[in-house]
């Protein structure tokens, strides 16, 4: 954990001492309530929280300097126990103190985004890089304005890659993002119909994902997916506008730097063969679903740019798995086996989850348990009736689904033709939960897929799981 002087850090944030007392801080942290034991606590400010309120707490909680905005009249007391340092806005500041921390380190920043698959992309990229680099990267989906910052407070001297995964629901933010992380590659895996509510067309969408393009160094090494038609036009725009800019490319169809064709697809992995910067080989990687096929090729070529050699990456596929919310493989104490992939959904998530399951062959029946997609706005009712006639069109013996557009899901499943039995409502209740639990028998298969809004994961806890657990590390 980096240690920070205080007179770096009032001159990093251009900041005013308001009391003085220890001048030598490790690390920095944001949550009152958690050990702070010698830290900077940064007073952040949002919308629905504020920091400033809960600096005494910080302070009994071990930090040994705040980073206000302003003092609160019942907090005064912290000026007379710790260290004060007062900035304009705490969240530029805390942006500030990521940037000048990330040109301090040696570490080789590889940033990505997409709208399906970052988090597993970036997961992936890590299980490959393990192996052969020291690696720093941001935890579950921590990728917003402030969740990217804190990613790279975590670099260090040691680190040789950090691997930063980017979100966002609107224009100019991944701009930001990439301006605070400076990376040395980047790569949008895909463009798909995720934030429809904040954008309105996938067009739109393609637009915002494509700053982590423009906005990044014309030296960094800019990664493509040519079998997306979004990115494959941004990687024409830029082969037109930046010839000399360094880049490498990753397709299923086309020749390419990393060429990856799926040669078999079961509940257990993948089986692959291709190329690598022009080296066969083949292997088996641990990951359930085809459409993983696509994080697999952008982890596989972000790799290259992080320095591995063609033999180590193919080494490296084999250690892929997946993580916690995302295709995970569960076992019932029924006997039955679970699909938990509740970490997010949108319909193209959701579509390619149904694609995979539709072929799947399993001993038992097949059973789905599906929950509401976030951020569709005025298309959500559609969207959500569009994939009640995808699912109605799988051949699962039952189908459970709880959210607000559950009537639109019913529509969609009535219109499907679906012969199976049907527990639809809008919230979740026990009941729901103990009759999905009720229904399983040995060798089933249970899919669960949806957003993290519905918590899908108190209908698996109703199930017995053996090996599951609340923790998302």
């Amino acid at each position: 954990m980096k240690s920070y002087e205080l007179q770096e850090l009032v001159s990093v944030l251009n900041g005013n001492v308001l009391s003085k007392f220890q001048t030598t801080f490790k690390g920095v942290g944001t949550d009152s309530r958690k050990n702070l034991t010698g830290q900077l606590f940064i007073a952040l400010k949002g919308e629905a929280f504020d920091a400033h309120q809960f600096l005494v707490q910080a302070v009994q909680s071990g930090a040994t300097a705040v980073l206000v905005q302003e003092v609160p009249a019942h907090q005064k007391a912290v000026l007379d126990q710790v260290t004060v340092i007062q900035v304009k806005d705490t969240l530029k500041a805390l942006q500030d103190l990521s940037y000048w921390v990330r040109k301090q380190m040696k570490a080789k920043v590889l940033a990505l985004t997409g709208s399906n698959g970052k988090t597993s992309t970036k997961e992936f990229t890590a299980q490959i890089l393990s192996g052969y680099k020291i690696i720093c990267y941001n935890q579950g989906s921590f990728n917003n304005h402030w969740g990217v910052p804190f990613s790279l407070l975590s670099l260090d001297t040691v680190h040789e890659t950090a691997i930063i995964e980017m979100g966002m629901n609107h224009p100019g933010e991944l701009t930001s993002l990439v301006k605070i992380a400076d990376p040395d590659a980047v790569v949008c895996t895909m463009v798909g119909r995720a934030h429809m509510e904040f954008f309105g067309t996938q067009e739109k969408i393609a637009e915002a994902k494509q700053e982590i393009y423009l906005a990044s160094h014309p030296k960094s090494i800019a990664i493509f997916n040519l079998d997306d038609p979004y990115t494959k036009k941004m990687y024409q725009q830029t082969l037109k506008t930046q010839p000399t800019r360094p880049i490498l490319t990753f397709s299923e169809k086309e020749k390419a730097d990393v060429q990856l064709e799926l040669t078999e697809a079961n509940f257990d992995g993948l089986k692959v063969k291709g190329f690598i910067k022009g080296h066969s080989g083949d292997t088996f990687i641990p990951v359930f679903g085809k459409h993983n096929i696509t994080n697999l090729l952008a982890a596989t070529t972000l790799a290259i740019a992080a320095g591995l050699t063609s033999e180590q990456i193919w080494k490296g596929l084999k250690n892929c798995k997946s993580h916690w919310g995302r295709n995970q493989k569960v076992k019932l104490k029924s006997g039955a086996l679970a699909l938990f992939d509740a970490y997010n959904s949108n319909p193209d998530s959701m579509e390619a989850l149904l694609d995979n399951i539709e072929s799947l062959k399993v001993k038992g029946r097949k059973i789905g348990v599906f929950g509401q997609m976030k951020e569709l706005g005025s298309q959500s009712q559609y969207f959500h009736q569009l994939i009640g006639i995808k699912v109605g069109n799988v051949n699962f013996s039952k189908v459970f689904f709880y959210g607000d557009d559950f009537e639109s899901f019913q529509n969609g499943i009535k219109e499907s033709g679906f012969k199976g039995e049907v527990f639809i409502q809008k919230d979740f209740t026990d009941e729901l939960a103990k009759k999905l639990k009720a229904s399983l028998q040995a060798d089933d298969l249970v899919v669960f897929k949806a957003s993290r809004g519905p918590r899908l994961e108190r209908m698996l806890l109703a199930c017995d799981p053996l090996d599951f657990s609340l923790d998302k590390s």
